[in-house]
């Protein structure tokens, strides 16, 4: 049980890149599901049988930015879930899609209200912000799942609007207030994921401009190209002791494969699917990495 209650809500940042594996690496997608359901029922174990060290934790600032990944885990932990051959699971699968976004909104609500309109600081502003305010458009990615496309375009439109404010709030903190301690250092990689969640939210639930695919696909290259810079920098330069937040360094490059393999669908160039497959590459080692930081980590406690 000491696994369980010591097991930090952060974790969810890499249940949500396991099952996001699943979807690049298709073949092995059953693997990543069981895993990534392991992970979900641990977390659902520490919240009841934790609950005032769960509710505890979950009040800081990092911790509710970055549980908005449980969220988004749900989602598309239902689209695992709805091709199975099993009683009732379109049903189930469904209704744990809307779990997620009603979990998702009031995250969204809570949040706002409590670190933006109550106790706003700008040096307490991180890329986690993000997950937040624009994870909403994994709503939009798994929306197809359920012939919900209209309904996805609303989830897109709502991220994507969001996303002009906090760009310029998140950078503008980044480059005014440069000292951040090491713990919250890893969250900058989720650059990379801002552009890239759009991209494959509007792929999925709009008809593609090419002029604008392309204009935000250029956008997302170029945040990868800065977090992976990021990310090399703090791993094998500044050599940062395994902390809950190394969880930035899963999704993130996860997602910005999965758009890029959207853009190889698109414009069809041998370039993207070349790229795709490095990125591919990338993630995997990423994702291996930070899980066996993090058994580690759990077997130590």
């Amino acid at each position: 049980m000491n696994i369980i209650r010591n097991l930090p809500l952060a974790i969810t940042g890499l249940i949500l890149a396991i099952l996001s594996l699943g979807k690049i690496f298709s073949d092995y997608s059953s693997i990543f599901f069981i895993i990534g359901s392991i992970i979900i029922f641990l977390i659902l174990l520490k919240l009841i049988f934790h609950f005032d060290i769960f509710m505890n934790e979950l009040n800081t600032l990092i911790a509710l930015s970055t549980f908005g990944t449980f969220s988004m885990a749900l989602m598309l932990f239902g689209t695992y879930l709805k091709p199975l051959f099993l009683p009732l699971s379109e049903s189930i699968a469904f209704g744990i899609w809307i779990l997620g976004i009603i979990i998702h909104l009031s995250i969204i609500i809570i949040f706002t209200k409590k670190f933006v309109i109550d106790k706003f600081d700008m040096e307490t502003v991180f890329a986690t912000w993000w997950i937040v305010y624009i994870g909403i458009t994994m709503a939009s990615i798994t929306a197809p799942a359920y012939d919900l496309q209209q309904y996805g375009f609303i989830f897109f439109g709502i991220g994507f609007i969001l996303m002009i404010p906090t760009l310029l709030l998140i950078s503008y903190r980044y480059l005014k207030f440069t000292a951040i301690e090491d713990k919250n250092k890893p969250f900058i990689c989720i650059y990379t994921a801002l552009f890239s969640i759009l991209i494959v939210g509007y792929v999925n639930a709009l008809s593609i401009n090419e002029n604008f695919l392309s204009f935000i696909y250029i956008a997302a290259c170029i945040f990868y190209v800065f977090a992976i810079f990021q990310a090399i920098k703090l791993i094998a330069i500044e050599r940062l002791q395994f902390m809950p937040s190394f969880s930035a360094f899963t999704f993130p490059f996860v997602i910005s494969t999965i758009a890029t393999g959207e853009a190889y669908k698109f414009f069809g160039l041998d370039i993207l699917n070349w790229l795709f497959y490095i990125q591919a590459a990338i993630a995997l080692v990423l994702v291996i990495f930070v899980s066996y930081k993090y058994l580690r980590f759990l077997m130590e406690k």
